[in-house]
């Protein structure tokens, strides 16, 4: 029967959205009446442009061993000549990739039958059959000379061409020496066909495009095999004056046999550099330069200094493979190419890595440079001269603003008392912000003065004189209160809003900053509230987010929950800009209230909308900066303490003192004023008391529902404290405190190896697993004990311990399944343990969300993926990856490879790399701290 509207009511909803809808309407209706009954005539169309939209339809398709009346119906509106011409390619992008999924052996030639009769029924020859099919199937944009890894889709192609007549395999060679590389028809056609290989691979070396890669592969592969035939291209190409080309070609043979080549290579290299081919964008220029000063250093130099006398062509790499190769020698080379004019970014970052006394005298006149990077390079270097001072001193009379900016990084570089003295005597005077703020983070903002004398002095530098923005009205701005019971006057408002404008991301201005600080923020808050909802009513226009920040720096916590709310409305719309915005806001309020909100969004966005996440916690790291701690430890700080002091909360019932604290399971109990334990609650207790209780015990267990969340982490990340940071951790919080007691703690000495293991008790005593006291080293680091650093019989005893102590833990800890790497594969770089297996997609993704691993998109066109853990701390990353696969009518994941990533030599992951053991950045095995390693693990392990 046809499609029902319900049916293809989401595929059309989804094309409404797209700006051109309405021009694809018409088209897109004749294709919904034809599939659901309502015509029986096929629509025609006279024009492709007109039948494109028809191609949506494709993504109806099911695999073609799977097709049905309604995909017949599907095909049948898209076989007329001008629709299927104008619907060929989404047919093909749809319908390859399902070609591979798995099934039996009949359902799969029942595939490749449904799938090719159609074709041929189109009009398609068993080349363009064979053609589409590779072209598809995403296989072969790469390098990959391996032997195939045999699928249904690769099995058919190697058959469809070994089988192919001479006609044929000329067809298919015409087309695809015209298309370039693909290593998938290259490993077909030397598989089917070795005859023709030679004359693909020419034809390919020829084009160039992908020569150098495929040559270097090559290469390696098989040296003996290849070297004639590149041998041959690269001659062809010198002959016919391509000397870019040969220089690459004769570099990666004299790599493998220097004795026949290097000649050859230097003999290119310095024809490329004369030839009309040479530019700066050309990397070969590099090349040519780095491979002439390591093997023709005698003759390169002079050769190099007519070069750039001639202001001949220089890449930017070049610059520095002459700085590399000579040194100090370079720098009469390096001023020569400034004084010619080429370009000042490229030659100076160079410059400036060599002895400054060689050059620094040369480099004053590119202060007035019009680049103000170029101006930046200069600075610090010229600080060093030595008669900066005074030259700089000068050079802050200029009357354009850029020449002072440019004095003042030289003076600021200098950061002498007499370097100061200028900068202060300046300060106040300066009409150019840019270069007042950076005399005041040189200065420190107490060196501004007071906070009237600084709005005095704005006010003077004409900075006061009107609204910083026409739309904003201040004389409707309630009062900002002063601590010293004061209002702050217009100008000083008015000033506020001057300096807050100036504030780089999420921190307040220096100057900003010592205003706020006087702010009585209690009796400020309905003016806080004021701007607040001005932002607002802008349209939360984001060139005012000032205002917002001027908002949260002066309101007490009565703003917090309305700017959280906002801020998810903001995440939730999608205005991930104002999102950014918001949550700094929040951080600069700087409340524990306020924190625990942005701590919120760090956890509830930590993998679905990462971009949220990552906002989140580097407005929260802005915020520990502020206070001089770590993320972890302004984490620790913000825990509610409940009104909590000593484990011990004081209630009143009819004038008699009364204490809450919390058992075993976090639940409040109380005690009478001679702390004598009650059963329950006295039943003279106000109901608003025992109504306060009884939110109390909710809010405890959110709260003790996040820790053990956040200490898990901790025995992941293996976070280490020290000492007297620990003992102030579990010290601070009645529920950090009752959390210690529950977890097996390890001590660890400098060089981090685990000294002893120990249990944390009520009372504050720490003991070993014989009972006996353990004493804290002042500079050992504790850390959550994780059972893979414990013998069998160590563990054993410890569970033993804490069963016979009742010690419930609140995450799995002593009972968690470790894996430790096995010695045989300690340099292997690849885990390939998972491969091949198939998970259910939908469970699988929330198990991994739920262990903290986030999903990242690989190639479209095969379905390929990887899952990625992150460890911040280490700086490394566990990749997954994996495929995916339509079995059973529905998605799954197939895995593949696993490995270890150290993200300091790397900001790439791989999907489908067949060199993955020759990249550096992975880790053998043995280099993964063991902790990660097993976590790792373990998260596939326990859902395979």
């Amino acid at each position: 029967m046809p499609y029902t509207k319900e049916t293809l009511l989401p595929l059309v909803e989804e094309l409404k959205q797209r700006n051109n809808y309405e021009n694809i309407a018409a088209t897109i209706q004749a294709g919904v009446d034809f599939l659901t009954g309502q015509s029986f005539e096929i629509p025609i169309f006279t024009e492709v442009a007109a039948a494109q939209p028809l191609g949506r339809f494709t993504a109806l398709l099911q695999a073609p061993d799977l097709w049905n009346e309604n995909d017949r119906l599907v095909l049948q509106l898209i076989s007329s000549p001008v629709t299927w011409e104008a619907c060929k390619d989404a047919f093909l992008k749809t319908l390859i990739p399902t070609l591979d999924l798995p099934g039996t052996s009949s359902s799969i030639v029942q595939r490749f039958s449904n799938f090719t009769n159609f074709l041929q029924q189109q009009g398609c020859t068993p080349e363009e059959i064979g053609s589409a099919m590779i072209d598809h199937s995403g296989h072969g944009n790469n390098y990959d000379l391996s032997p195939l890894k045999f699928s249904p889709l690769r099995k058919f192609l190697q058959d469809l061409i070994k089988s192919a007549d001479h006609q044929t395999v000329s067809a298919y060679l015409q087309r695809w020496k015209a298309k370039g590389w693909n290593s998938l028809f290259y490993r077909l056609l030397a598989k089917g066909h070795p005859d023709k290989e030679a004359e693909y691979l020419d034809s390919i070396f020829r084009s160039t495009a992908h020569a150098a890669p495929l040559m270097k592969v090559m290469l390696q592969q098989n040296f003996t095999r290849f070297e004639p035939l590149i041998e041959n291209a690269v001659a062809q190409w010198s002959s016919a004056a391509a000397f870019n080309n040969a220089l690459s070609g004769y570099y990666l043979l004299a790599g493998h046999l220097p004795e026949k080549y290097l000649q050859k290579m230097i003999a290119a290299a310095y024809s490329f550099l004369d030839s009309d081919a040479n530019d700066a964008d050309n990397k070969e220029n590099e090349l040519a330069v780095k491979e002439l000063l390591k093997h023709d250093l005698q003759n390169v130099v002079p050769y190099l200094q007519q070069h750039v006398a001639g202001k001949r062509s220089l890449h930017s790499g070049a610059f520095q493979a002459i700085a590399d190769a000579l040194q100090n020698e370079a720098v009469p080379l390096l001023l020569q190419a400034l004084q010619n004019d080429y370009d000042a970014r490229t030659v100076l970052p160079v410059l400036v890595q060599l002895d400054p006394k060689l050059y620094v005298d040369e480099l004053w006149p590119f202060t007035l440079h019009s680049l103000k990077s170029v101006r930046s390079l200069v600075a610090p270097v010229l600080a060093t001269h030595p008669q900066a001072l005074e030259k700089a001193g000068e050079l802050l009379q200029h009357k354009k603003a850029d020449q002072r900016l440019t004095a003042v990084q030289i003076l600021c570089r200098i950061n002498t008392p007499e370097a100061h003295q200028i900068l202060q005597a300046t300060l106040h005077k300066e009409v150019n912000d840019d270069a007042r703020d950076l005399m005041i983070e040189t200065l420190g903002a107490g060196q501004s003065g007071s906070v009237e004398e600084l709005v005095a002095a704005a006010r003077k530098r004409n900075k006061l004189s009107k609204p910083l923005d026409r739309s904003i009205d201040e004389t409707f701005f309630p009062p900002l209160y002063l601590l010293d019971g004061t209002v702050a006057s217009a100008d000083t408002v008015r000033f506020l809003l001057y300096r807050m404008s100036r504030a780089q991301g999420i921190k307040p201005d220096l100057e900003a900053k010592q205003l706020l600080q006087q702010v009585d923020r209690a009796r400020s808050s309905t003016f806080g509230q004021y701007l607040f909802q001005l932002f607002l009513d802008s349209g939360s226009d984001t060139k005012l987010k000032y205002l917002l920040m001027i908002a949260a720096a002066t309101s007490d916590d009565s703003l917090v929950v309305p700017l959280q709310t906002t801020v998810q409305h903001w995440i939730d719309t999608k205005k991930f800009k104002l999102m950014e915005i918001g949550v700094g806001a929040l951080a600069m309020h700087g409340s524990h209230a306020a924190l625990r909100a942005v701590e919120f969004f760090t956890r509830r966005y930590r993998t679905k909308k990462a971009n949220v996440g990552l906002a989140a916690m580097a407005a929260l790291q802005a915020a520990a900066e502020e206070q001089g701690v770590n993320v972890h430890e302004l984490c620790d700080n913000i825990v509610p303490t409940f009104d909590f002091e000593n484990r011990y909360k004081t209630f009143m019932i009819k004038d008699e003192v009364y204490y809450a604290s919390l058992d075993q399971n976090f639940k409040p109990i109380f005690f009478n004023k001679k702390y004598k334990l009650l059963k329950s609650l006295p039943a003279a207790v106000a109901p608003a008391t025992k109504e306060s209780f009884k939110s109390l015990a909710k809010a405890i267990a959110e709260v003790v529902k996040i820790q053990a969340e956040r200490f898990e982490q901790f025995l992941v990340m293996q976070r280490k404290w020290k000492v007297n940071q620990w003992k102030q951790m579990v010290q601070q919080s009645v529920i950090l405190h009752l959390l210690a007691t529950k977890i097996l703690w390890a001590v660890f000495d400098e060089n981090g190896q685990l000294i002893n293991c120990f249990s944390y008790k009520e009372d504050g005593s720490m003991t070993d697993i014989a009972d006996a006291p353990v004493f804290l080293p002042a500079n050992a680091k504790i850390s959550i004990a994780h059972p893979v650093y414990l013998e069998s019989g160590v563990l054993q005893c410890w569970k033993q311990k804490f069963i016979a102590e009742n010690i419930t833990p609140v995450f799995p800890q002593l009972e968690r399944p470790v894996a430790a790497l096995v010695p045989e594969a300690a340099l292997n770089t690849l885990v390939l343990d998972f491969e091949d297996l198939v998970m259910q997609t939908e469970s699988f993704a929330r198990h991994m969300e739920q262990k903290g691993w986030k999903l990242s998109e690989g190639m479209e066109g095969e379905y390929l993926y990887s899952w990625y853990k992150t460890n911040e701390e280490q700086q490394l990353e566990a990749i997954i990856e994996m495929s995916s696969i339509y079995q059973d009518d529905s998605f799954h994941y197939r895995l593949g490879s696993m490995y270890f990533v150290d993200k300091t030599k790397t900001s790439l992951r791989w999907f489908n790399n067949v060199d993955k053991e020759a990249l550096d950045c992975l880790l053998p095995l043995k280099n993964v701290p063991p902790v990660f390693y097993s976590e790792a693990i373990m998260d596939l392990a326990s859902n395979s």
